[in-house]
């Protein structure tokens, strides 16, 4: 049978699918890399069908790995980077990513191109006469091969330890430096072309004009990523729970950010690791929690698929493309091979003043993980492949970079790869932080003491008492959880800290549970998340949290924009937006810190840690309560609206679960739960699209203002037109004594207090006095033109605010509101 070009290559897919699952299997347990031990499967694969074995005894399988060998240098950039990257940048913790982006974009940019000009410098002092190399070859060459591509080392790290700033840097340095090393790439690609081109005027640009390029290059492909990631965000934003659209989205955008910026000649990797990034922030919340796991674990997926095929195809390809007979192609790699090592170590060495003084720093240890994790991998071999595929570029030429290039990378994945787990394990890297698993030992034992509790219980049981109790205590290893043994080595502040982080993280892990079950919104979920991820930059600190208190405070920018009464509408939508967000807050905050309290004794080092941390959740409590009930006594019906809606999202919430669990137990089938499921969906996304601010935005005015009851209904409607709201914080100064002021106010929801200066025989006092809804303010700014006291909010507080000039027009019309008036300024007066 023949077969098409299409199905050889689904015949390869196959096997490479049913290889990696073999591999994956083989080497559980064991500390071989999965990548490295399929580069040597693909690099045996490759010389097995370069001996034409396969063809003579599987044709079809043999035509596949030729013509996979063959493949495109667009196509293995375009088919592979975008999951790789996406993936990558999509896992990472962002705002680690954020707090190490001075260091990452050291190592990246002044980093990577300090090793693409030592190695430039090395190829030249070193490449045979022979060869022709130029120093244009030998830049192209030296970008080429300078992006790392760490996958093995960063999940090794992922498997032996837990060093998410290792592995943040790690990995963030080889997502920008490949964005780099392309660009520097094709900048050199284009001049060597242009040499044997016969272009007389080829050269590299002046420094000014490079450096141009090069931020045009970045700076563009930030914009795509931006622009494509916002749309999609809000996309996503409007979908309600469908993984189907949700993940096709991410799909179509990883891929299409690429293929945009890569077809205005800007980075590509840029626009898919900006991309990502934002899915992973902002983009966290807009996906529905349904299927944020779902995503990730797809994601995953796509990567590991990615991965296997790469490393497969990489060796494979060495194997049948890379010519062997070159002796000087040999030596020229075995030196290449120390040099690039060396200048690696003088990069970083280099760089090591900022990295120790800027974000996270960085100690000898990770400098050395870092240095001898420099591994390349796909994006060096498909920059290696683009210039065997140039026409204009001597073959001759084109196989000895891919010779050099395969080999540098082959040998960095096995040499490197295959020893970082030694280097870890030298270095003290191969299990968690002394202090971090002296956490760990902690919540061990609560779960031997559990165990131990509940075994009593089994052993009455009349089903398990024919058991061998003592072979069921050995096999769970019950007695080895009984004692946790001290490392003495470790310091009291090491041990304070550690549990200080395990308690954030905890907390962190309890605001996505609350999002996930409908009791926080997306805005809360963000800022709590933010404000436990602030807590853990630098020290941890439990309390204050000053990052929430400043969600509950109206911003001082908004203030001038008071004057503006066009603006009035928006304003009083964003104050009552914001007053909603700060007790969605507060509320989600007072849970997790109840949660909270459950395992500060269980996780705490000494019970003198634990009280100071007990301390400072009281103290939380103790705020957070305080604005609650501010919030409760000032606008009750923002609270009860954000109370019923919460309800009602936790039992729509249990109603699904409930018929999913039926499902499971076959009492529904599953066209009758889907039904049933859809009705739920529908309810849930009719309450996320519902505003609560249906009843408080739009007030019944006689209701705000008791004087106004009685007046004529067309006056009513006059002075409803033209008034104004305003929402003050609590202790917020309203206006001054003697300041100008054009308004009378009338309070809607909370209190005041109004201070006025009285003279006397025995000098000036002060008289002071608290006004609550329904009651007037400044009343004397109708006659003066300014307030005669000073009012300052006593609570959170909303206060309609009428216009005097308006308000005297309409008096001249009505005399009815004028006698109303007058009456209200004499008994303020008196």
């Amino acid at each position: 049978m023949a077969f098409s070009t299409g199905l050889l290559i689904l015949l390869f897919v196959i096997f490479a699918l049913f290889i990696g699952a073999f591999v994956r299997h083989i080497l559980k347990g064991t500390q071989v890399p999965y990548t490295v031990a399929l580069l040597l499967l693909g690099i045996a694969i490759g010389l097995l069908q370069r001996g034409d074995l396969f063809n003579a005894y599987a044709p079809e399988f043999g035509q596949s790995l030729s013509l996979v060998a063959e493949i495109d240098s667009h196509l293995f950039l375009y088919l592979f980077l975008p999951t790789l990257i996406f993936e990558s940048a999509f896992a990472m913790e962002v705002h680690l990513f954020r707090r190490m982006f001075t260091q990452i974009a050291i190592l990246a940019v002044p980093g990577l191109m300090l090793a693409i000009w030592l190695t430039a410098e090395l190829i030249f002092a070193i490449v045979p006469d022979g060869w022709g190399w130029s120093w244009a070859i030998c830049l192209m060459f030296g970008a080429l091969i300078s992006a790392t591509d760490p996958v093995a080392v960063v999940a090794l790290l992922k498997e032996v330890s837990s060093r998410k700033r290792l592995e943040t840097l790690i990995e963030g340095e080889s997502l920008l430096n490949d964005g780099t090393a392309i660009v520097f790439f094709s900048l050199f690609f284009v001049w060597v072309t242009a040499t044997y081109s016969g272009d007389i005027n080829a050269g590299l640009s002046s420094p000014l004009h490079v450096t141009a390029e090069f931020l045009q290059v970045v700076l563009v492909g930030l914009a795509i990523g931006l622009a494509v990631g916002g749309l999609c965000i809000i996309w996503i934003e409007h979908v309600f729970n469908d993984p189907m659209i949700e993940i096709s989205l991410t799909i179509a955008a990883a891929y299409s950010v690429f293929f945009i910026a890569e077809n205005f000649h800007v980075s590509g990797v840029v626009a898919v690791v900006t991309l990502a990034i934002m899915f992973a922030s902002i983009g966290r919340t807009r996906i529905s929690p349904e299927v944020a796991g779902f995503l990730h674990h797809f994601w995953e997926m796509m990567a590991h698929m990615a991965n296997t095929l790469i490393f497969l195809l990489v060796g494979i390809l060495v194997a049948i493309r890379v010519p062997l007979n070159d002796m000087q192609a040999w030596k020229m790699l075995a030196l290449l091979y120390a040099g690039i090592l060396i200048i690696r170590a003088i990069s970083i060495t280099v760089c090591m003043p900022a990295l120790t003084r800027l974000g996270i720093g960085i100690n000898f240890p990770k400098a050395a993980v870092l240095c001898w994790g420099g591994l390349r991998g796909a994006v060096s071999l498909a920059l290696a492949l683009a210039v065997v595929a140039s026409d204009v570029i001597p073959k001759e030429i084109g196989d000895r970079v891919l010779f050099l290039c395969a080999g540098i990378v082959v040998l960095t994945i096995l040499v490197n790869g295959s020893t970082m787990g030694w280097l870890l394990k030298i270095l003290g890297f191969n299990s968690l932080p002394p202090a971090k698993q002296a956490t760990v030992d902690k919540a061990q034992g609560t779960i031997s003491n559990e165990l131990h509790e509940m075994l009593p219980v089994m052993m009455t049981n009349p089903f398990l008492q024919g058991a061998d109790w003592e072979t069921v205590k050995q096999k769970s290893q019950l007695q080895a959880l009984n004692e946790t043994e001290s490392n003495s080595k470790i310091t009291t502040d090491e041990l304070n800290t550690a549990y200080k982080r395990r308690l954030l993280e905890t907390e962190r892990k309890h605001y996505w549970t609350q999002f996930e079950q409908g009791m926080l919104s997306k805005q809360a979920t963000s800022k709590l998340v933010e404000a436990v991820e602030s807590a853990l930059d630098g020290e941890p600190q439990i309390s204050p949290r000053t990052s929430i208190y400043t969600v509950w405070q109206t911003p001082k920018w908004l203030q001038p924009l008071r004057q503006y009464s066009w603006l009035n509408k928006l304003l009083l939508t964003f104050y009552f937006k914001k007053l909603a967000l700060g007790y969605d807050i507060a509320r989600g905050f007072m849970h997790a810190q109840e949660a909270l309290q459950s395992h500060v004794q269980t996780l705490a080092p000494s019970q003198s840690a634990a009280d100071l941390v007990l301390k400072d959740v009281k103290d939380n409590k103790k705020r957070t309560l305080e604005r609650m009930n501010e919030l409760h006594e000032s606008f009750p019906e923002i609270i009860q609206s954000l109370q019923t809606q919460a309800a009602t999202r936790l039992l729509l919430n249990r109603e699904r679960a409930v018929i999913n669990a039926q499902l499971k137990q076959a009492v529904l089938d599953k066209p009758e739960a889907q039904r049933l499921l859809a009705c739920v969906e529908d309810k849930m996304a009719n309450l996320q699209n519902e505003s609560i601010f249906k009843t408080t935005k739009q007030q019944q005015f006689t209701n705000d203002i008791p004087w106004a009851k009685n007046l004529p209904l067309a006056t009513r409607e006059k002075l409803s037109a033209f008034v104004e709201h305003h929402v003050y914080e609590a202790q917020q100064v309203i206006c001054n004594e003697n300041q100008p002021l054009s308004k009378i106010g009338v309070i809607v929801r909370g209190s005041v207090k109004e201070q006025w200066n009285v003279s006397s025989g025995n000098g000036v006092k002060h008289t002071c006095t608290n006004k609550g809804p329904g009651e007037s303010i400044a009343l004397t700014a109708l006659l003066s033109g300014a307030c005669a006291t000073d009012i300052t909010s006593d609570t959170p507080c909303d206060i309609m605010w009428l216009p005097c000039d308006k308000l005297k027009q309409l008096m001249q019309n009505d005399s009815q509101l004028t006698q109303v008036v007058c009456k209200l300024m004499q008994e303020y007066t008196n």
